[in-house]
C-alpha cells in the first residue's frame, strides 16, 4: 500500500475518533461542557498522529507541503464535517 494512502487514512480515522471525543467535550457527556478544549483536543490528536506518521513513514513523505495535503488537510476537512454532524444529531 502507498505510503500516502496510509498516511491519509490514519489521519482520517484519528480525525473521526477526535470529532466523537469532542462531540462529547461540547455536548457535556464527560460533566464539562466546553468548546475550547474540543478544539485544541483535536490539535492535540493531531500533532501526536503525525508524530506516529512521521515515524511509520520515515523519509518517504518530507516536507510541509506534502504533509499539509496528506495529512493535515483530511484531518481538519472530516473532522470539521464530523463535528458538525455529531453536534447536531447526538
Amino acid at each position: 500500500m502507498d505510503t500516502t494512502i496510509k498516511v491519509t487514512s490514519i489521519h482520517i480515522v484519528a480525525a473521526l475518533v477526535s470529532a466523537l471525543i469532542s462531540t462529547g467535550l461540547t455536548v457535556g457527556w464527560f460533566g464539562f461542557k466546553n468548546e475550547i478544549f474540543a478544539g485544541l483536543f483535536a490539535l492535540v490528536v493531531l500533532y501526536f498522529v503525525g508524530q506516529f506518521c512521521q515515524k511509520m513513514a520515515g523519509e518517504e513523505i518530507s516536507g510541509f507541503t506534502q504533509w499539509l495535503w496528506d495529512g493535515i488537510s483530511p484531518f481538519f476537512f472530516t473532522w470539521v464535517i464530523a463535528y458538525t454532524l455529531f453536534v447536531m444529531y447526538l
